[in-house]
């Protein structure tokens, strides 16, 4: 019986433990050295016509350390002054395939790299302006972004 009752102990014991193994998330924010650049890292789009377009732009976002080193699993906050998640808004962020607020938390992938996806209107007399903003801890990048109508 005292036989039963400490294996039960040990099975339970380690039941505790083996959760707690591992290397964990290894999510974290980028080094206060480190280099967040996005290209392209200014966009314009002039746009004459009265009626309205949507776009699709994409901006590759790159977090290096101090010594060149490509960062994986950075955890970058990413905003734009119009952007917002509704079909009727002048800029729309996504994230794997669904429109999300601004800002919004998104990580490098293994070559320290995300693919921002921003869907934008141009057309119909719009004229607007913003700039893109990454940030990870005290680490900056920033891309211009307008549309106009040419004149």
């Amino acid at each position: 019986m005292i036989k039963r009752y400490i294996i039960f102990i040990a099975f339970v014991g380690l039941l505790f433990i083996v959760p707690g193994c591992g290397g964990g998330d290894d999510i974290q924010d980028a080094p206060a050295d480190a280099t967040i650049t996005i290209n392209p890292s200014e966009f314009t789009l002039s746009d004459s016509s009265l009626s309205t377009t949507t776009h699709t732009q994409y901006f590759h976002i790159v977090v290096k350390d101090a010594n060149g080193f490509s960062l994986e699993n950075i955890r970058l906050a990413i905003a734009f002054l119009w952007a917002v998640p509704d079909i009727y808004g002048i800029v729309q962020f996504y994230h794997g395939g669904s429109p999300v607020d601004s800002p919004f938390y998104a990580l490098t992938d293994g070559d320290g790299a995300y693919i921002l996806r921003m869907d934008f209107v141009s057309g119909g007399t719009w004229v607007y302006s913003g700039t893109l903003e990454v940030t990870s801890g005290s680490a900056y990048g920033s891309a211009d972004f307008s549309v106009d109508t040419g004149a």
